[in-house]
Formats: C-alpha cells, sequence, structure tokens
C-alpha cells in the first residue's frame, strides 16, 4: 500500500488539466449539495410535511437510478467533457430558477420537485462522464493518486461525511 507524498501531490496540483478538473468538481459537488439542502428546507417550510421531505431525496435518487445505463453509454458515446458542460448549464439554470421564483415568492412544491428531478437527471449524466474525464487530466503514473485526491475532494462537499464528522466530535 503507498501513500500520497507531498511530490506527488505537489505534481498533480501543479498539473493544470488536473487542477480545473480537480476545483470544478469539488465546486459542483459542494453547489449541488447546497441546493439539494435549499430545496429540502424550502419543501418543508411550504409543505410542513416530513413526507413531501423524503419524497424530495426521492425525486433526486430516481432519475440515477432510472438512467444509470444511459448515462454511462452518454459518457462513452459522446465528448464526456461536453456532457459535463451541459449538465452543469442545466444545473445552474435550474438553481437561478429557484433563486428567482424564491425571491420573488410565486415558487411552489410541484416547481421545486420538477428542478429536484432536473438536478437528479443532470447528476446522472454527470457523475459518470467526470468520472471518465479523470484518465486524461492526470499526469502518467499517477491515476490512483488523481482519484484519492478528487475522490476524497467529493467526500468532503458531501454533508453526510461532514455530519459523520460531527456526530463523531467529543462534546464538552
Amino acid at each position: 500500500m503507498s501513500s500520497v507524498s507531498a511530490a506527488e501531490t505537489g505534481t498533480l496540483f501543479g498539473h493544470r488539466p488536473f487542477l480545473f478538473y480537480f476545483w470544478a468538481r469539488s465546486f459542483s459537488s459542494f453547489s449541488r449539495q447546497i441546493a439539494a439542502v435549499a430545496v429540502g428546507w424550502q419543501v418543508y417550510a411550504l409543505t410542513n410535511s416530513a413526507f413531501d421531505l423524503g419524497m424530495v431525496g426521492l425525486v433526486q435518487f430516481l432519475p440515477t437510478a432510472v438512467l444509470v445505463f444511459l448515462a454511462g453509454h452518454a459518457a462513452d458515446r459522446y465528448d464526456r467533457q461536453r456532457v459535463v458542460q451541459i449538465c452543469q448549464i442545466a444545473e445552474g439554470l435550474t438553481a437561478a430558477f429557484l433563486a428567482w421564483g424564491s425571491f420573488a415568492g410565486w415558487l411552489n412544491v410541484r416547481e421545486l420537485f420538477a428542478a429536484t428531478a432536473v438536478f437528479g437527471t443532470a447528476t446522472a449524466f454527470e457523475g459518470p462522464a467526470v468520472a471518465a474525464l479523470l484518465p486524461g487530466v492526470v499526469p502518467e503514473g499517477l491515476l490512483q493518486k488523481g482519484t484519492a485526491i478528487s475522490t476524497a475532494a467529493f467526500q468532503v462537499a458531501t454533508p453526510r461525511s461532514v455530519a459523520r464528522r460531527w456526530a463523531a466530535w467529543p462534546m464538552p
């Protein structure tokens, strides 16, 4: 078992394509998590229903489960960078729609669920394409290190890992 040395990590972060990939994946994952939490809060604020709050998670997960094979095929068949760009544009436009509707006060639960489905669909297609991009952006011989660092960044951006860390934190 090898560990990531400082020189190898420096090589990875000194490699421009990996650096762009790393920050794009980190920010995309983090913003997706923020949107999921915001939508959940808003659905609960509008309905006061734990069932509806649970349905937000289901509506976000279902497109990934249903589209898993189609999304993998799209990542193999089409330009992966373009697939990721389209997915992130769709997520950005959906987030702008949610922000506009929230500030204007006309957003309802049906529209929140529709936006959640768009996020889930974009995530379903973005995931395989992003994973398939990694071998093309790391220097020769550093794919395992790049995968480890990229996965760690994804885990840091995910609230579940943050919640587990806080739950394990010793309380005074």
